[in-house]
């Protein structure tokens, strides 16, 4: 497989992997603004959503006249890389260029969800009814992926998409605690049950943890459970056990053997810790660092060797 092949492939999963997760935090957002408690303003949880996007530096609030256009900026502006649209655009035209490597299915769901979207008026939609149009995204996106389980062969192409979506997973989730913990101490008692749900619903792991724990709602048990939960589809743990599996199924000799490594330093580092024993501020901020270096890793190994040239503009956020 070519290298531009494989890094096209890896992004496709990125990419659909992020436009699910935007799609499912403007949700809860949007639906967070409405039950807002009175420690927190709407403003507060728009900023909370740029920065879990990692978005903070990237879109200037106060030019945008109001926390909704937040809203609207992230699932109506075509021009902005952050925005549902164009990662949807930019998954749709890597699948394009891999036709050979992807399945007639994944095309076909993905062009048809970038063509559904060009059709819409987006801005309208984001004012008047933005939960149909974001339920239509994360549906279409978990399509794609059921599609690329049911049709993809297991090949380095099926791998290197799989990886895609696992990094974006683990960084995703580690940057939902990550946020979570920093406005921790500013949040009153009564708020917290509130805010738990939220924070499970953001990576949807609220079903999984009430069949895991009932109703007992604890901050330290959502931690270990988004942390460490082997089984848990949205874990960090499961992301990266998933991450070791696939580069170690790749099997391409020490091309790839400092990626496999730093995979298997971060799983043991989460699977054995006894979060009681450490600063979470510290441990949080260390595993978000280190899956970010491990996505580096990666494309340092397999794409791009010797060249520092953004190929895909998310990348440089």
């Amino acid at each position: 497989m070519l290298s531009r092949h494989a890094e096209n492939l890896f992004w496709i999963g990125r990419y659909v992997e992020r436009a699910e997760n935007t799609a499912r935090l403007l949700d809860v957002t949007y639906h967070a603004v409405l039950e807002a408690a009175i420690e927190r303003t709407p403003a507060d949880m728009w900023a909370e959503l740029l920065e879990t996007l990692l978005l903070e530096d990237e879109i200037d609030t106060s030019s945008l006249g109001g926390g909704d256009a937040v809203g609207e900026l992230l699932l109506a502006d075509k021009r902005h890389p952050g925005s549902i649209p164009s990662l949807v655009a930019r998954a749709r035209e890597n699948a394009r260029t891999t036709r050979e490597w992807t399945s007639a299915e994944v095309w076909e769901v993905l062009n048809d969800l970038h063509i559904s979207l060009g059709r819409m008026n987006l801005l309208d939609a984001a004012r008047n009814q933005p939960y149909e149009v974001l339920r239509t995204v994360k549906w279409a996106c978990h399509t794609v992926n059921g599609a690329v389980e049911a049709t993809m062969p297991r090949g380095e192409g099926y791998l290197f998409y799989v990886i895609g979506i696992r990094m974006e997973r683990a960084l995703i989730t580690a940057r939902v605690l990550n946020v979570w913990r920093r406005r921790l101490g500013d949040i009153g008692s009564q708020a917290a049950f509130v805010e738990w749900v939220t924070i499970l619903k953001s990576v949807s792991a609220y079903e999984s943890y009430l069949r895991a724990y009932q109703a007992s709602m604890d901050g330290d048990r959502v931690l270990a459970f988004l942390l460490q939960a082997p089984d848990l589809p949205r874990s960090i743990l499961n992301c990266l056990i998933e991450v070791s599996d696939r580069l170690q199924q790749l099997d391409t000799g020490s091309v790839g053997l400092s990626s496999l490594r730093w995979a298997g330093r971060i799983r043991s580092r989460v699977e054995f810790v006894d979060l009681g024993l450490l600063d979470i501020g510290a441990f949080l901020e260390e595993i978000e660092n280190e899956v970010a270096g491990l996505t580096h890793e990666i494309e340092t190994s397999y794409f791009r060797p010797t060249s520092s040239v953004y190929m895909h503009s998310y990348e440089a956020f």
